[in-house]
């Protein structure tokens, strides 16, 4: 190929490129000042690997950066959103709204696998579609906001794409004592306490076998068995919320 040609090849390349981006622009209600930023975010290191100058650069710093950012504006929206909750419980939301899984999910809701640029043997293996790029390129891509329109402008890109996650995850009574999770419920519905009683108690000291009821506005609504009292009554309390949750709402 000679030079004109080369030339023209690597022209056409940029001019489609940057139409990919600006279509993904739209996808995420983001419009970049620096595209070059935008491409970066997008640039797995296997595309790096196989390529034939240094002067590309891969994602992974945007990665580090947006890791951080990401934790910034979840952990703030939290202490916010849920003015009651313990410490700890903010703390497995948190977890659960930054993991790979939640992420990835993310990330193909916007179809950003599209969108990466990647080695052709990462590609071949499925790598568009791997959870753990999907996610580490989410975060590069909200470190390339970040830099590019500020902490402001990246807390509304991160929230509009995380709220409907974060909510669905503080609904997952495993994230939760089921106890507190159904105190809080019943006091709101029904303003009073779910009681638990102990109606059984079987089994060797050093191995016993608790089965406990509870009871809501007096009537017996499911039952738990556990080697401990305290555990009988968590059963016991997640079986109803599984059930109310399955309801819509009812008992």
């Amino acid at each position: 190929m000679n030079h004109k040609k080369k030339e023209k090849s690597e022209s056409d390349s940029k001019k489609i490129r940057y139409k990919q981006l600006s279509i993904l622009q739209n996808i995420i209600h983001v419009k970049f000042k620096e595209k070059s930023l935008l491409n970066r975010a997008l640039i797995h290191r296997s595309y790096v690997n196989e390529s034939s100058t240094d002067k590309i650069k891969d994602n992974e710093r945007l990665e580090y950066l947006g890791d951080s950012v990401l934790g910034l504006i979840v952990n703030e929206y939290l202490f916010r959103r849920f003015e009651d909750y313990p410490e700890g419980d903010l703390a497995k939301i948190k977890s659960a709204v930054v993991s790979e899984a939640t992420l990835a999910k993310v990330a193909r809701d916007i179809n950003l696998g599209n969108y990466l640029l990647m080695g052709k043997g990462e590609e071949l293996s499925g790598g568009r579609d791997r959870a753990s790029i999907l996610a580490n390129s989410f975060e590069a891509l909200i470190g390339a906001v970040y830099l590019d329109s500020g902490l402001r402008e990246c807390r509304k890109f991160i929230l509009a794409l995380l709220k409907k996650d974060i909510e669905r995850i503080d609904r997952m009574t495993y994230l939760r004592d089921p106890k507190t999770t159904l105190q809080e419920y019943v006091q709101k519905k029904y303003k009073e306490r779910p009681v638990y009683e102990v109606i059984e108690e079987r089994g060797p000291d050093h191995k016993k076998e608790f089965i406990v009821r509870l009871l809501i506005k007096g009537n017996e609504v499911s039952r738990g068995t556990g080697s401990s009292k305290r555990k009988a009554e968590m059963m016991a309390a997640e079986h109803i919320l599984k059930k109310i949750e399955k309801s819509g709402g009812e008992i």
